[in-house]
């Protein structure tokens, strides 16, 4: 669905003017319920899932609209991503690894040119495949949640539908 991606993202054309979109879309999301599975602040909202349906893995949309090349449309994008205190523990973890990397790779080289053994060299390889293992583990958590993807989707496509912004 989404190729090998982080954060799958998505666009769908609007033909109307940017504010009209924003104007339209934002009075049908303050009418669904509960209103904890739905924020909407200016261009920009989210789509929740219900807490009993929660797993570590699971995520939320995010969908803003941003103007077209047309100035009589524009377009939306969706993105999904794990929730804001998993994904920040995800981010630490990939700088943490990078600079292991980068660092060890840099100590390795410079240990090399002067001739000792490049032990620093020893510490990048698994580190890189410490890294290699967080993106697998990226797209298992995004195979595992699918289904949650594609309900957060639909509830999308249905809040457009109801706006007139897309066709049925």
């Amino acid at each position: 669905m989404f190729g090998l991606s982080i954060r799958p993202t998505f666009q769908i054309p609007i033909g109307c003017p940017k504010s009209q979109a924003i104007s339209v879309f934002e009075a049908v999301m303050k009418t669904k319920k509960p209103e904890s599975l739905y924020m909407v602040h200016g261009e920009y909202s989210e789509f929740h899932l219900e807490d009993h349906l929660h797993r570590l893995w699971s995520p939320h949309l995010s969908v803003y609209f941003v103007d077209a090349d047309d100035p009589t449309a524009c377009k939306l994008i969706g993105r999904f991503a794990p929730r804001p205190n998993l994904w920040t523990l995800i981010w630490i973890f990939y700088l943490a690894l990078f600079c292991c990397i980068f660092f060890a790779i840099l100590f390795g080289g410079s240990q090399w040119m002067v001739g000792h053994f490049p032990w620093g060299w020893v510490v990048a390889v698994p580190s890189m495949i410490l890294y290699a293992a967080l993106f697998l583990a990226s797209q298992v958590g995004q195979s595992l949640c699918h289904d949650q993807m594609d309900l957060l989707r639909n509830r999308l496509d249905q809040a457009l539908t109801q706006a007139g912004l897309i066709g049925q």
